[in-house]
């Protein structure tokens, strides 16, 4: 009985945490994945299956498709379309919580869109024409400093986008609704609710009506309307985004075919790092500002939008101890 208990843990153990590693090393040697599959088993200490990177990717590219149609004006041409990883609320380069944003370029405006992969719905979404950006700074995104993959620049890179507050730029609110579609007009105002900067007594209408038709989810909406009125009273707005992980391998090895099956192409495929895909982004936008007539000196700057020693600061003792646990557990030290 001692023995097979023993056997038992030990085969826990196995499946909990050396198997990651193993399976790590069986996908580079059949070439599913490049050496990028190390550092992100050192830095989330597991490794992801080459199948679900590739549903992923088209995930993305749906997510994307569906806010084109949803959120985009009447003849109004779009440019690019990326997923990026940014702070929920805008304004802010490191927040409580980080979600995937939809950054969508058109001729006219970005559109930052919050979007749910759940329920395949835009939540909540920012438009600001090209003529009201200031310009972009891109560097060094670096949330957290306990791993080296997670510390170095060219795979941790981002930008921030600052722009004018005025009454050109719209918020728009979709409640949790069975009808989704925001291009349609409707009686109901719970439905779409549009917030401009400048008109104070439009944001008191539309923050009671959003009330009064939404007791269940009052709280919450009437938190985002309160943080979309404080960021249009400034002069000045901007928001963060990071460049989610770039692996170069884009074609691998199918397991049950046997052929070659790729990713879905998107706008980054040439990039071989996240410094390139964020030189890429920027230069798209700075291009299609250019074509509107804006062409303001110094339009795009180098900073570091989280540069290391600000994440060195920001990270506490506790998560570095538990880092250390876990690092122990996963690799032996």
């Amino acid at each position: 009985m001692l023995n097979d208990g023993v056997n038992s843990l030990a085969r826990m153990y196995t499946s909990t945490f050396s198997d990651w590693f193993s399976q790590a090393v069986i996908d580079f040697m059949l070439g599913n994945r490049t050496v990028s599959v190390f550092s992100e088993f050192l830095l989330k200490l597991q490794s992801s299956d080459p199948r679900d990177l590739i549903r992923l990717s088209k995930i993305r590219a749906e997510a994307i498709a569906t806010c084109v149609s949803r959120v985009l004006e009447e003849g109004e041409r779009l440019l690019s379309g990326w997923t990026l990883f940014s702070p929920e609320e805008l304004n802010v380069k490191i927040g409580e919580k980080f979600e995937e944003k939809v950054l969508l370029l058109t001729a006219r405006a970005i559109y930052v869109i919050s979007y749910d992969y759940n329920l395949e719905k835009v939540k909540i979404y920012t438009r600001v024409p090209l003529g009201d950006i200031n310009g972009i700074s891109k560097g060094a995104y670096i949330l957290s400093p306990l791993e080296e993959a997670s510390r170095d620049p060219l795979q941790n890179a981002g930008f921030v986008i600052s722009w004018t507050s005025s009454n050109n730029q719209i918020t728009r609110v979709t409640s949790y609704s069975i009808r989704n579609s925001l291009g349609t007009q409707s009686s109901r105002p719970s439905i779409v609710n549009t917030v401009k900067p400048s008109d104070s007594s439009a944001t008191n209408v539309t923050r009671r009506s959003l009330v009064s038709s939404l007791t269940r989810r009052g709280t919450q909406l009437s938190k985002i309307l309160s943080e979309t009125s404080l960021a249009a009273s400034s002069d000045r707005a901007f928001a963060a985004f990071k460049v989610l992980p770039i692996d170069p391998a884009r074609i691998r090895r199918g397991p049950s075919s046997g052929g070659l099956y790729a990713e879905t192409a998107d706008e980054l495929t040439g990039a071989a790092n996240c410094r390139d895909a964020a030189d890429m982004i920027v230069e798209s936008i700075r291009r299609a500002c250019e074509d509107i007539g804006n062409t303001r000196p110094d339009f795009v700057s180098y900073e570091d939008v989280v540069s290391l020693a600000d994440a060195q600061r920001m990270t506490s003792m506790y998560a570095k101890m538990e880092y250390g646990v876990k690092r122990l557990l996963w690799l032996g030290g």
